[in-house]
C-alpha cells in the first residue's frame, strides 16, 4: 500500500484521517523537489534509496532519516533496497510537488515493506504553539490513542490528543502548547492497555511535526515504538524498552507454581494447570525465579526482545520441572477474514507428540512435549471443530465441536496437566 500524504490539504485541522492517493506536481511543469528517506521498519535495519537510477540515500538505519536530495518531480522512480543489496523491496513511480521538501517513509515488517510520502509545506504554528499530526504505521497494533501529558500526570483524567487512529491511518493536525511531554500510547478506548510510555517528547515553538507510531523490533505486534519527525528537521526515536510475558504452569500432581521476572509476579502459587495473563516486563536478560511446591528451581534467565511477546511454560515432573521460553507471534493475520491458531504441549509425563486439527485438517503436527507449534492460518468460523490427538491413543485427547474462531483473532490451544488426565483450553490471545 503506497500513499501520498497531502498535509496541506487537511481541512482546517479537523483531525480526521488524511491518507490519500499519490499526489503530483500541481502546475505540471518540470522542476525539482527535496526528498529524504525515513526508515521506520523494524524488519530492515538499514535501507538505501535510489531515485531514477541514482543512489540518493545509503545506510539509513531503523529510526533515522537521511539527508535531503534534490530530485525531479514528474513520474520519478523510487526504489528502496536493503543496504548492500540490489533486490528491490519497494518500487514506485510517483510525482512530487515542485520546490517542496518531501519525506518518504518506509515502514512495515520484513517481506511487507510499505511507503508513505509526507509533503513538508505546512505553515508554521503560532508562537508558543506546535502543530502535530499522528500516523499509525503499526497496523498489527490496531487502533490506538495518543496522550501527551506532564511527566508525572495520571492518565485518569487525560484527554487523548489523537483517538482511534487505525493502522495505516492518520490524525492531524492538533495544535498544542510547545514544551516537553510524556508520550503514552494505549489501545483504543482503554487507558489500561499501555503500548508505549516514554518521557522527553519536545515540541518547539512554531514547530510542525509528525508523530509516527511504528512496530517494535519484537514480533509481539502489540507494543509499539514512535518517531517524531519535525518538518524538515531531525528525527527523534522513542523506542520501547518493554516486552510482554505470561507464565503457564503445568507440572505433575497439580503442583503449585510461582514465577517472577525481574521481580514482577507473573504467576503466584497457582495450582497446575494454570494459564497466566500477559504483563509488561523489562526487555533484555530478565532474572527469572521459579518456585514449584515451595522449592526454588534453577532456570536460565530468558532474554526478551523489546516489543516481543513471550509464554514461559513451566512443565514436567514437579520434582524436576523445566522452563521453556516460547516466542509468541501475536501479529494479526494478513488476510482480514482469517485467524491464527497454534498448539502448546505441556502435558507432564506424556512424551508422545500431539497433533491439532481444525475441521479435520492438520493445523499443527508432531508438537513435542514442552514446545509450541508454529501458527497456522485458518478461515474464521463460528463453529469450528478442534481435535487434539496423540499417536498413542485411539481417541482424541480434546475435542471442541463449536469453537468460535473470529476473523483477525489469534488463538492457542493449551494441552496441560498430567498424562493420566490431561486437560485442554482454547485461549484467544488477541
Amino acid at each position: 500500500m503506497r500513499w501520498m500524504l497531502r498535509v496541506a490539504a487537511v481541512a482546517a485541522m479537523l483531525g480526521g484521517l488524511v491518507l490519500a492517493g499519490c499526489g503530483g506536481n500541481d502546475d505540471g511543469n518540470d522542476g525539482t523537489a527535496q526528498l529524504r528517506l525515513i526508515n521506520a521498519s523494524p524488519g530492515y535495519p538499514s535501507l538505501d534509496l535510489t531515485v531514477d537510477d541514482t543512489k540518493q540515500a545509503t545506510a539509513v538505519t531503523t529510526g533515522s532519516a537521511s539527508g535531503y536530495a534534490t530530485v525531479g518531480v514528474s513520474s520519478i522512480s523510487t526504489v528502496i533496497t536493503s543496504t548492500g543489496s540490489s533486490t528491490s523491496l519497494s518500487t514506485t513511480t510517483r510525482s512530487l510537488t515542485k520546490d517542496v521538501a518531501h519525506t518518504l517513509v518506509a515502514y512495515g515488517w520484513a517481506g511487507a515493506l510499505k511507503t508513505a510520502v509526507i509533503e513538508e509545506n505546512v505553515a508554521a504554528a503560532d508562537t508558543g504553539k506546535a502543530n502535530l499530526m499522528v500516523m499509525n504505521l503499526a497496523a498489527d497494533a490496531g487502533s490506538v490513542d495518543i496522550y501527551l501529558t506532564g511527566s508525572d500526570e495520571s492518565l485518569d483524567d487525560a484527554v487523548a490528543v489523537a483517538s482511534g487512529v487505525a493502522g495505516g491511518g492518520s490524525y492531524g493536525y492538533t495544535t498544542l502548547a510547545s514544551g516537553t511531554y510524556r508520550l503514552r500510547v494505549t489501545g483504543y478506548g482503554d487507558k489500561t492497555d499501555l503500548r508505549l510510555d516514554v518521557q522527553g517528547l519536545s515540541l518547539g515553538s512554531t514547530q510542525v511535526a509528525t508523530l509516527m507510531i511504528t512496530h517494535g523490533v519484537g514480533s509481539g505486534g502489540v507494543l509499539v515504538n514512535a518517531l517524531l519527525a519535525p518538518q524538515t528537521g531531525a528525527v527523534v526515536a522513542f523506542n520501547n524498552t518493554m516486552a510482554r510475558a505470561r507464565v503457564v504452569g503445568s507440572v505433575s500432581g497439580n503442583g503449585k507454581v510461582t514465577t517472577t521476572l525481574d521481580g514482577t509476579a507473573l504467576l503466584a502459587n497457582a495450582t497446575s494447570p494454570a494459564i497466566g495473563s500477559y504483563a509488561q516486563v523489562s526487555a533484555g536478560s530478565a532474572v527469572a525465579t521459579v518456585v514449584v511446591n515451595g522449592t526454588a528451581v534453577t532456570v536460565p534467565n530468558p532474554v526478551l526482545t523489546a516489543g516481543g511477546d513471550y509464554t514461559l511454560l513451566v512443565w514436567g515432573d514437579a520434582a524436576a520441572p523445566q522452563l521453556t521460553v516460547i516466542t509468541d507471534d501475536n501479529r494479526l493475520p494478513t488476510v482480514t477474514s482469517n485467524a491464527k491458531i497454534r498448539l502448546i504441549h505441556g502435558v507432564a509425563g506424556m512424551s508422545s507428540a500431539l497433533t491439532l486439527t481444525t475441521d479435520f485438517s492438520a493445523a499443527a503436527s508432531n508438537v513435542a512435549q514442552g514446545t509450541a507449534s508454529p501458527y497456522a492460518t485458518v478461515a474464521a468460523s463460528s463453529a469450528m471443530r478442534l481435535d487434539v490427538t496423540s499417536p498413542l491413543s485411539s481417541t482424541a485427547l480434546y475435542t471442541l465441536t463449536d469453537a468460535n474462531i473470529v476473523a483477525k483473532g489469534l488463538y492457542t490451544v493449551f494441552v496441560l496437566g498430567d498424562s493420566s488426565s490431561p486437560s485442554a483450553a482454547l485461549r484467544k490471545d488477541r
